[in-house]
């Protein structure tokens, strides 16, 4: 396993896609999982220059789209970025997801990561069902164009489908390109043991988001704190040795948003689990022993605003992230 950034812990930084290697180098980390955000272009002579980069400096790079989904607010850049780049926007979604793989040939990822929703769509009235059926027609089609380019999707868990959702998802697609990013914080979102979640996605796990959340109470039930690797209650270096004894060559890539507040999961309004699916008792049972003797939050903190004070705040906590994760993970990173 090789330790590398995931490039959002960049995203109030101002750095464009070669910034960011350039910053995975200073820190010592071997590559890069880049999501949009600091892409200024699709065209051939930026993803050539931030191909040469990568290679220059024996960095990895892991590619990523946002949604698959072409109605979600997380396809708008992708799109975008593709539109000018010469492609040919008036198509379904899967070959816009399959444009985006173009785009991780061309940079050198052996993945695709992609998202179909966010902690947002259940809340916002989504019927799940329907949504996963939608996810399943694409990727299908995604998928064996995945297969001729020797490239592999990585769905992320991302707080929208549980996990036991995405099991299901993985069966259907029944693809051997078809496996997924794993958020090690995100599997807090489904209220069971992050850990048992862990263990579920890990046989097909081909990259990893790494990060934490601290468990903390509010007034209407829990939240999940953000913070620097080393200072939640996930047990993450439990999830990297776990994941590593199905898939050593995985990476290990930190993602940091400090700049959020608190996450909710309002788990005493009397509406929350009409919306989100009851997690076992001994699942919720976890949050509630991380949390129980912590103080409420009376009221909520507010997010700090994008820009240089939260990049300030985040570029400490990505260093601090780096120290803690090389020391912690000894074990399982590559020597």
């Amino acid at each position: 396993m090789k330790l590398g950034l995931e490039s959002y812990s960049t995203r109030n930084s101002g750095r464009d896609a070669v910034g960011v290697l350039e910053l995975a180098n200073e820190l010592g980390l071997e590559g890069v999982l880049f999501e949009l955000s600091p892409f200024e272009s699709f065209r051939d002579v930026e993803l050539q220059r931030i191909r040469g980069t990568a290679e220059d400096k024996g960095l990895f790079i892991e590619f990523g789209m946002g949604s698959i989904f072409g109605w979600h607010p997380m396809a708008e850049k992708g799109r975008t970025l593709l539109a000018d780049a010469g492609c040919n926007m008036d198509v379904s979604d899967a070959q816009i997801a399959i444009h985006h793989l173009d785009i991780a040939r061309k940079l050198g990822s052996p993945i695709l990561r992609c998202v179909c929703g966010n902690l947002f769509t259940r809340d916002e009235g989504y019927d799940m069902a329907a949504l996963a059926d939608q996810a399943v027609a694409i990727l299908k089609e995604v998928c064996k164009a995945a297969e001729d380019m020797g490239i592999r999707i990585a769905m992320e868990n991302h707080a929208d489908f549980t996990v036991r959702e995405l099991i299901s998802i993985l069966g259907r697609i029944n693809s051997p390109a078809f496996g997924f990013t794993v958020d090690c914080a995100n599997l807090a979102f489904d209220l069971d043991d992050p850990l048992r979640l862990a263990g579920i996605l890990a046989p097909w796990a081909l990259t990893t988001h790494y990060k934490n959340y601290r468990i903390v109470r509010t007034k209407d039930g829990l939240g999940l704190e953000n913070c620097a690797l080393g200072e939640g209650d996930i047990d993450i270096v439990a999830i990297a040795r776990l994941l590593a004894e199905h898939n050593r060559d995985m990476n290990i890539n930190i993602e940091l948003h400090t700049q959020f507040a608190p996450f909710k999961l309002d788990i005493l309004d009397p509406t929350y689990f009409q919306r989100h699916p009851s997690p076992p008792g001994d699942g919720l049972a976890w949050y509630l022993r991380k949390s129980w003797e912590k103080d409420i939050l009376r009221s909520h903190p507010a997010s700090l605003p994008d820009g240089e004070i939260s990049w300030e705040l985040e570029y400490e906590h990505l260093k601090s992230s780096v120290e803690w994760a090389r020391e912690a993970l000894k074990s399982v990173l590559s020597a």
